[in-house]
C-alpha cells in the first residue's frame, strides 16, 4: 500500500527486493560464514585444538554484546567437546580490550589459543605480546578497523578491506554467531536468542542479516529453555511469551550490561551458561 511503501522508502528501503527482504524473512538464508576473510584458518586452528584438547580461552567484553558473544562461543565449543574457558577484563582495573597482563596470565596457565569476541581489532601491541608468548590469537570483532591491523593468526571482521562478505554491520555477537555457524557446519538456531540480545542491545542497524538474527532470535526467546534468561525475565515480572524487541532493549539488555558496570561481567556469562535453576535464580 502507499502508506507502507512510504514508510519503507523513508527508511532507505527503496526497491522491491529490499522491501521483500525487510518484511519477509522466511525465505531468506544466512550468508556463508566462510566468505568472511580468515574463517577457514580460524576453523582449522580451533578444530585442531579441540582434537588435541588444548585449552582455549575466549576473551570477551563486559557489555551485553560482549557477554552474549562470549556465551555463544562458550556454548559452541562446549558442544564440540573443547577444553574451553572465558575471560572478561574488569572495566575498572583493566579497562577495555585485550591487555598484556591478561595474556601473560593465560600463557602461564597453559593457554595456547585465544579467541577474542566483540573486541581486539585495535589490539596491535597485545597481538605482538601474544606472539612472543607463543599464543595463537584469533580476533573476531565488529568495531571500525584502524589503519594498522593486529598481527593475529586470523582476523574475522565483516568490514576488513577487500572482504567479500555481503553484510558489513554485524554486531560482535553476529560475528561470533558466524564463527559458530562455520564450526558447527549448520546455522546454530539454538543460539539465535543470545545473538538477538547482543544485536539489539548494541544498537546496530536492524536490516539485512541483523534483522534476520533479531526476528528469528525473538521468536526463539518467546519459547526459551535458557534457565538464566527465564530467571531474569521472572525477576523482571515479564512473560516469556510476550517478549519483543523492547523487552530485549529495556529489560534484558540493561540488566546484562549492569553486571560489567557494577563489578565483573563474569556473572552475566555464568547466568547465560548455567544448567542449574537454583544458580540461575541466585544470580
Amino acid at each position: 500500500t502507499p502508506l507502507v511503501a512510504s514508510l519503507l522508502v523513508n527508511r532507505g528501503i527503496d526497491s522491491p527486493e529490499l522491501a521483500n527482504s525487510f518484511l519477509f524473512d522466511k525465505e531468506h538464508a544466512f550468508h556463508d560464514p566462510f566468505s568472511l576473510l580468515g574463517m577457514d584458518i580460524a576453523v582449522s586452528r580451533i578444530k585442531d585444538a579441540i582434537t588435541k584438547q588444548e585449552p582455549i580461552l575466549i576473551f570477551g567484553d563486559y557489555d551485553a554484546d560482549g557477554v552474549t558473544s562470549t556465551s555463544v562461543m562458550m556454548l559452541t565449543l562446549q558442544e564440540l567437546g573443547a577444553n574451553v574457558q572465558f575471560y572478561i577484563p574488569n572495566r575498572f582495573t583493566e579497562g577495555y580490550g585485550p591487555n598484556e597482563q591478561a595474556f601473560q596470565f593465560a600463557a602461564d596457565t597453559g593457554i595456547r589459543l585465544i579467541i577474542t569476541v566483540d573486541t581486539g581489532i585495535a589490539a596491535v601491541h597485545e597481538a605482538n605480546v601474544a606472539r612472543e608468548l607463543g599464543l595463537d590469537l584469533i580476533i573476531t570483532d565488529h568495531h571500525e578497523p584502524g589503519p594498522e591491523l593486529p598481527e593475529a593468526l586470523a582476523i574475522i571482521h565483516p568490514k576488513l578491506e577487500n572482504s567479500p562478505y555481503p553484510f558489513k554491520d554485524l554486531a560482535g555477537v553476529g560475528v561470533a554467531f558466524k564463527l559458530a555457524h562455520a564450526l558447527l557446519g549448520r546455522v546454530p538456531e539454538h543460539l539465535l536468542e543470545l545473538a538477538a540480545i547482543g544485536t539489539i542491545a548494541d544498537l546496530v542497524p536492524l536490516v539485512g542479516e541483523n534483522r534476520l538474527i533479531a526476528k528469528r532470535g525473538i521468536g526463539r526467546l518467546r519459547q526459551t529453555n535458557n534457565l538464566g534468561l527465564k530467571a531474569l525475565l521472572k525477576m523482571a515480572s515479564t512473560e516469556i511469551s510476550a517478549v519483543n524487541e523492547e523487552t530485549v532493549g529495556f529489560v534484558i539488555g540493561p540488566r546484562i550490561n549492569a553486571a560489567g558496570r557494577l563489578e565483573s561481567a563474569d556473572i552475566a556469562v555464568d547466568l547465560l551458561l548455567t544448567s542449574d535453576p537454583y544458580e540461575a535464580e541466585s544470580i
